[in-house]
């Protein structure tokens, strides 16, 4: 399948998956009502509970270490930043765990369900639950999607993190840069990022964008977040490079994102949630949902990595005993299973993409 293929085949995937959501999203506002009431009842335990943040690790800490230039001198912003983020947290958990407004959107396989929500105020909410079968990588997934900076690819759209502002080990402001080539489209965007451990084995990492002043000259107007109505205003200013103040390049607002990590005894189930806005009304009005089909590929090749990485450790234990047993040219077969183990994970991710009904797509248009 060369290049070139495959890419017309992600834009397909992609304007199919947004006429899909535009003809399954309904306007389901007893559900919306019933989070919006459930996260003002539910404002003491929240402060009892969510102030506890995850014990700096090793790997918090050396984030912290790296970026402790950018540390926040501004007591008061940093504590509003804390105020922000600890209501948001209650929302994300109230739109995760509810399951009441979502319809089932895609099936990517037996071990990923995408569900979507239609906002009352016009605004989706796409929830995807993946299972990670291998639960002693709990941390590692964490660690992975926690890491502020780098450059991570999901197919043709490529995303460039880093921190922007640190308040503590795990409370960041981070700028997100995206760049889809499918659509020559280049964007960023601002949001406060939060890590915290819930309970033993259930941690979230939570993002929201707010009213943040990057002087962008052709988008000073603050954005109106349509998901978190009742949550107070947090507003910042931060020193953008020369494009973003020029805006030359797309603003994005994230109305809420972020991760649902809990360690069962057999796998990890994670959850996936996403509402974010774009503020360039001459972008193509699909470019939100070619940056969440990526998304969810990178998180199913995360997913496949780590039961390649799985099976490699078992395979291994398994050659070991058998050359114990057997005098055998064990090598060849060892040669072959991995070319196997090797090319399953990339073979995959083609059959899923021939698999997600793309002649539905061409029959809507």
């Amino acid at each position: 399948m060369n290049t070139g293929y495959i890419q017309v085949v992600f834009l397909f995937l992609s304007l199919f998956l947004y006429v899909n959501n535009q003809v399954l999203a309904t306007e389901p506002k007893e559900a919306i009502v019933a989070i919006h009431q459930y996260a003002k009842r539910s404002n003491a335990r929240r402060n009892a509970v969510l102030m506890k943040t995850i014990s700096p690790s090793i790997f918090a800490s050396e984030i912290y270490e790296q970026n402790k230039d950018l540390l926040c001198t501004n007591h008061d912003e940093a504590r509003k930043a804390a105020e922000f983020m600890e209501k948001v947290v209650a929302q994300f958990l109230c739109y995760t765990n509810n399951k009441d407004g979502y319809v089932l959107s895609r099936k990517y396989d037996n071990d990923a369900f995408l569900y979507l929500m239609r906002h009352e105020n016009h605004t989706n909410i796409e929830k995807l639950n993946i299972k990670f079968h291998n639960p002693n990588k709990y941390d590692e997934i964490i660690n992975t999607l926690w890491n502020p900076n780098g450059n991570k690819s999901f197919g043709y759209t490529y995303i460039n993190e880093k921190v922007a502002r640190v308040y503590n080990p795990n409370l960041i402001m981070v700028q997100h840069r995206l760049r889809s080539d499918t659509v020559s489209l280049q964007g960023y965007f601002y949001a406060l990022a939060i890590k915290l451990e819930l309970s033993h084995g259930v941690t979230v990492i939570v993002y929201a964008s707010a009213n943040i002043n990057d002087h962008n000259r052709l988008n000073q107007k603050p954005h109106r977040n349509p998901v978190l109505e009742d949550t107070e205003s947090f507003t910042a200013e931060i020193d953008s490079e020369s494009d973003i103040r020029n805006g030359q390049i797309t603003k994005f607002f994230v109305n809420i994102s972020g991760y649902l990590i809990k360690k069962k005894d057999n796998y990890v189930d994670l959850t996936y949630l996403n509402s974010m806005d774009c503020l360039d009304y001459n972008a193509p009005a699909f470019i939100i949902d070619i940056i969440e089909v990526a998304k969810h590929f990178f998180l199913m090749r995360l997913r496949d990595d780590i039961h390649k990485f799985t099976c490699i450790i078992v395979l291994t234990y398994i050659w070991d005993i058998l050359q114990t047993l057997f005098v055998f040219p064990f090598h060849l077969i060892w040669i072959f299973i991995l070319y196997m183990i090797f090319s399953i994970p990339f073979s995959s991710i083609c059959m899923r993409i021939n698999k997600l009904n793309i002649q539905l797509f061409i029959k809507n248009f």
